[in-house]
């Protein structure tokens, strides 16, 4: 069999553009940590983190979601011809996307990790730093320890994703293109705001590739700890945002949306249709 590189295209821009986005975001994360915020700020954090997400937006057209809580939202919401027989892919590229991103860190930043955690530690995890140190933070994302369950995360990641994929389809309106002439820099825009607004409790994952592949690289350096930690905290990151993004769309699409496509709009559509028939 033969794979030609158009075909293949839509599964290669979902790998790099999540690869990219690990490279990146994970990397300022490293470089604010590991340098104990002398070289980055929590600002500098989500602007990377927007910037990643706004250049995979250019990798191919239509864009990569990289996020595959956005590709089973639409694929449930938005449901288009021959998408389905695509997820599989696409949702493994991201995944892999995502490993191969955090391998790629890891070795950038291999030394100043164990310089400065040299126990490589675990944020809720069993073994302390001495010096509060906990490097396994730089890859996949962790709860606030001042949360009292890990319900109160569930609802920040779902809360972060369900604002992801409200703007994200409203950028994306076809009434809205000719106001968005560049939906990349909108969605750089979107990014900045969830990560300075509601990033900070959780790490504001948002997206299952990107936390659980860096997430199962890291446990190749942490052990398998780092699924097990925080009362097993890592379904919150893998899950919440399917849910989050599912309520987004259906938020807009129920309230705002007007065009054809949409599964909630259609079924309001009929509702309202046979309201007005039982009125005549």
């Amino acid at each position: 069999m033969i794979f030609r590189r158009a075909a293949l295209k839509p599964y290669l821009a979902e790998f790099l553009g999540t690869a990219l986005l690990i490279v990146i975001g994970d990397g300022v994360v490293a470089q604010c940590l590991l340098s104990d915020y002398t070289y980055g700020t929590w600002l500098s954090i989500n602007i990377a983190w927007a910037s990643a997400v706004c250049l995979s937006g250019y990798l191919s057209d239509p864009s990569p979601t990289i996020n595959p809580a956005v590709t089973l939202c639409l694929a449930l919401v938005r449901p288009s011809e021959g998408q389905w027989k695509q997820i599989p892919g696409k949702l493994a590229a991201q995944f892999l996307g995502g490993f191969v991103g955090a391998a790629i860190v890891y070795i950038n930043y291999r030394s100043a990790i164990k310089a400065w955690d040299p126990e490589y530690t675990i944020p809720g995890g069993s073994i302390l730093s001495p010096i509060g140190h906990h490097s396994a933070g730089v890859f996949a994302t962790y709860p606030a320890s001042f949360f009292e369950s890990n319900w109160e995360a569930v609802f920040s990641e779902v809360l972060g994703a369900a604002v992801l994929m409200f703007g994200s389809l409203s950028i994306s309106d076809p009434g809205n293109t000719r106001r968005f002439p560049a939906p990349q820099m909108a969605s750089f825009l979107l990014l900045l705001m969830i990560g300075a607004a509601l990033g900070w409790q959780t790490g504001y994952a948002i997206n299952p590739a990107r936390d659980f592949g860096p997430r199962l690289f890291s446990s190749i350096i942490y052990g398998r700890e780092v699924f097990t930690a925080a009362n097993y905290y890592f379904a919150v990151p893998l899950f919440a945002p399917i849910i989050g993004c599912i309520l987004g769309a259906a938020t807009y699409d129920g309230m705002l949306f007007e065009g054809e496509g949409s599964r909630v709009t259609d079924a309001l559509d009929k509702v309202e249709g046979r309201d007005y028939l039982q009125l005549q």
